[in-house]
């Protein structure tokens, strides 16, 4: 099962966000065992750093994002992926820059808290204690 993680779920998990950390966290051990894979776009490395670098060491924040990297997939965005963010008809033009790679790396899931924002997807959009609670079922 590939996951696509946003922007917003990767934070949680970098900075140890109560309350969702415990939940993106379970992610990564899932990751880490082979049980699931997680890819989060080029994009949200470099927000994820720019916006917890306003409150965190940048060299201890740089070695928390290398440990986070060996477990998470990098999804590159290229000109297609502009292209249809700039004519979809997404609100947030970042909503769908994230949306668009998940799509173009063949996600089965887009991992979000802000499920809103993406109602007219193509791929489940769940949260990840929604994920969580998705494959406890099984």
């Amino acid at each position: 099962m590939r996951l696509f993680i946003d922007t917003n779920v990767m934070i949680d998990i970098i900075a140890m966000r109560e309350p969702f950390y415990t939940d993106a966290a379970k992610l990564i051990v899932l990751a880490e065992t082979k049980h699931i894979e997680i890819t989060a776009s080029s994009l949200s490395f470099v927000n994820t750093f720019y916006v917890l670098v306003k409150n965190h060491p940048k060299d201890v924040l740089k070695e928390v994002l290398k440990k986070f990297r060996i477990v998470c997939n990098v999804a590159a965005i290229d000109e297609m992926n502009i292209d249809k963010s700039l004519y979809s008809s997404f609100n947030d033009f970042e909503d769908a820059v994230q949306y668009y790679s998940a799509v173009h790396c063949n996600s089965d899931v887009f991992i979000t808290r802000n499920k809103k924002d993406f109602k007219s997807s193509e791929i489940p959009i769940m949260t990840p204690s929604e994920f969580l609670a998705s494959i406890n079922k099984k």
